[in-house]
């Protein structure tokens, strides 16, 4: 056990909570999309390559974010600018953000709004599900790489890739209770709400 890792990434995502807890209050304060049901919680970060990763919930998203290594600024990659992060479960594109209290980070957009999900314990649950899946290799999707921008539109229903289940390996469901619809980690991940059975 690494006690100065853990307050390293302690001292990380406390940072994050209190900026996004700030930015509720006076950015977002008058904004519509805000789920009044849902609170800034920091969650699963730990160590990869690239800094620490975790899931960030806030009122208005849910994503997943990598951090910086201490004293590394990532001063060299522009605001916007895209980063693939290799998991188990395949490749995902992360977008550069900077806030002047935290600096840059990199982030990758599992739902937003998230006025569809009803109280902090479901967020939770979808942003520990996320974390479980995208270390599950048998949830790898060997025919595409997974988009921060495709899994938003798949989620709201936008999927305009009618064959790609076809084409996809099989895979193991793994039911997730996280919404009323139930979804397989596979399918949560690309951003695909399946059909209620009849």
């Amino acid at each position: 056990m690494n006690i100065e890792s853990d307050l390293h990434i302690d001292a990380l995502t406390q940072g994050l909570e209190r900026h996004f807890r700030h930015v509720q209050q006076t950015r977002m304060a008058d904004v519509p999309i805000l789920n009044p049901a849902l609170q800034v919680q920091a969650l699963g970060f730990r160590r990869i390559d690239k800094g620490c990763f975790g899931a960030l919930i806030t009122p208005w998203f849910i994503s997943l974010i990598i951090l910086p290594e201490e004293g590394d600024t990532w001063a060299d990659n522009a605001v916007g600018s895209r980063h693939m992060q290799t998991f188990a479960s395949g490749n995902y594109e992360f977008l550069m953000a900077a806030e002047e209290s935290i600096g840059r980070y990199l982030s990758c957009s599992l739902l937003s709004p998230v006025l569809e999900i009803a109280d902090q314990a479901t967020a939770v649950e979808v942003a520990r599900a996320a974390l479980a899946a995208i270390d599950d290799p048998e949830c790898r999707d060997e025919t595409a790489h997974t988009h921060a921008t495709e899994i938003e539109r798949r989620w709201h229903g936008e999927d305009d890739d009618e064959n790609d289940a076809q084409d996809a390996p099989p895979q193991r469901p793994l039911e997730e209770k996280l919404t009323e619809v139930p979804l397989s980690r596979r399918e949560f991940l690309r951003g695909r709400l399946r059909e209620p059975t009849s």
